[in-house]
């Protein structure tokens, strides 16, 4: 979906968005590969979600994100 022209708010840098996803894909399933994080991330909920920037994920706090993705849910 496209998550820039509806954007009611400044959107973040794309470094900003780098480190939230950098620090999703260190911390998730350590034992696996760096390439099946990366890509188990990516297409996962947490993607899309991360990615409204009309909702208050992307600047929900770290831990938050990563017990959310690993429940398979947004946690209330």
């Amino acid at each position: 979906f496209d998550t820039v022209s509806e954007c009611r708010y400044e959107l973040p840098s794309e470094t900003s968005i780098g480190k939230v996803y950098l620090n999703l894909i260190e911390n998730c399933g350590k034992e696996l590969p760096l390439e099946e994080k990366i890509y188990q991330v990516f297409s996962s909920f947490i993607s899309d979600a991360i990615s409204d920037f009309n909702s208050n994920i992307y600047y929900s706090n770290p831990g938050y994100l990563l017990c959310s993705y690993e429940e398979g849910k947004l946690l209330a």
